[in-house]
């Protein structure tokens, strides 16, 4: 037992010694076409929660009128006001498809680059 401790120490050092080694130019490279992907892929996603955000508000400002309205004006701006909301889950969610395809398209590439 004694024999297999200082062989994982060694192997533990090796393995910290490779993990500070430089990084290669097609490392580097991996790494900011992630990064890029990331970066898009989080702006997408800010995109779609504004555009959610504001649907949503659209939706509040109907719902209210619609309060005021009663009868079938009022029952015309709550439908209105419920496909806004609705819309506004498809569009959160397509946002975090597109971000989520972005991401993975930056992956493959990664990988596809460090794999030559």
């Amino acid at each position: 037992m004694r024999t297999i401790t200082p062989l994982l120490a060694l192997a533990a050092a090796g393995m910290s010694l490779t993990a500070c080694s430089p990084k290669t130019p097609q490392e580097k490279q991996a790494e900011q076409i992630v990064d890029a992907a990331d970066a898009q892929a989080d702006a997408i996603e800010a995109a779609a929660d504004k555009k959610a955000s504001e649907m949503e508000s659209q939706a509040e400002q109907l719902e209210e009128q619609a309060g005021q309205a009663g009868t079938f004006e009022g029952k015309r701006l709550k439908v209105r006001a419920d496909a806004l909301k609705t819309e506004a889950k498809l569009v959160r969610r397509e946002g975090a498809a597109k971000a989520r395809a972005v991401r993975d398209a930056g992956k493959a590439k990664s990988s596809a680059l460090l794999a030559q």
